[in-house]
């Protein structure tokens, strides 16, 4: 994977407001964490960083006042309502040792299992490998062609480019093809006509009222 390059200013706006200012001058407020040293607030271009995600980098080199440090990207939090990244966490790396990340699987080809009646079910399109920063790949792309119904890929199964190396545990489901069941629904029963029991009710209640009363002796 490139190592790209990103400037970035130690941040001392910490509070909700000046967090606030920031943002409406096109900054985007981040953390620097890990390698057992002590977080750093810095904030970076929010134009540049969606430029960046759109291209799938994640191996930074983050320029902060002056000085080089390696960092993967490690989360983008967004904002629900417009699709706007809201803050960034970075974690500090050594690029010539390696990292311990997840990578999606792309799957590709048609299972032959959906054309008799399956259905293609994703289990867990992630996987967590062991690399060196810079072989990170953007995906790990798998062919699904010759899935039958019933059939499983595992992570086991995935072919990983050289220099990478399976964390994930093998047995691990990727995707498979289930049978689509369809279950008949039985129709309702009809509901009980409640008038003709309101009717005898009814007609209870007249026979009461017309009865004679007892004569007195």
């Amino acid at each position: 994977m490139q190592v790209v390059r990103m400037k970035a200013e130690r941040r001392t706006a910490l509070g909700r407001n000046r967090v606030a200012q920031l943002r409406q001058q096109g900054w985007l407020p981040a953390v620097v964490y890990g390698d057992g040293k002590e977080p750093v607030s810095i904030s970076i271009s929010e134009w540049e960083l969606e430029q960046h995600v759109k291209a799938h980098h994640r191996v930074f080199q983050l320029d902060i006042a002056g000085q080089a440090q390696a960092a993967l990207l490690q989360e983008v939090t967004w904002e629900n309502t417009s699709d706007h990244p809201v803050h960034v966490d970075f974690k500090r790396i050594d690029l010539n040792k390696p990292i311990e990340t997840e990578v999606e699987v792309a799957l590709a080809g048609h299972p032959v299992g959906l054309g008799k009646g399956g259905t293609l079910m994703k289990d867990h399109m992630k996987v967590v490998i062991r690399c060196l920063p810079t072989a990170i790949p953007d995906s790990i792309e798998h062919d699904i062609s010759k899935l039958e119904i019933d059939g499983y890929l595992t992570a086991g199964e995935l072919k990983l480019p050289q220099g990478l190396t399976l964390v994930s545990a093998p047995t691990m489901p990727i995707c498979h093809v289930a049978k689509l069941v369809v279950q008949e629904v039985a129709p309702a029963a009809p509901a009980a006509d409640a008038a003709p029991a309101a009717d005898a009710k009814a007609d209870g209640k007249d026979a009461k009222a017309g009865d004679k009363p007892a004569e007195k002796k």
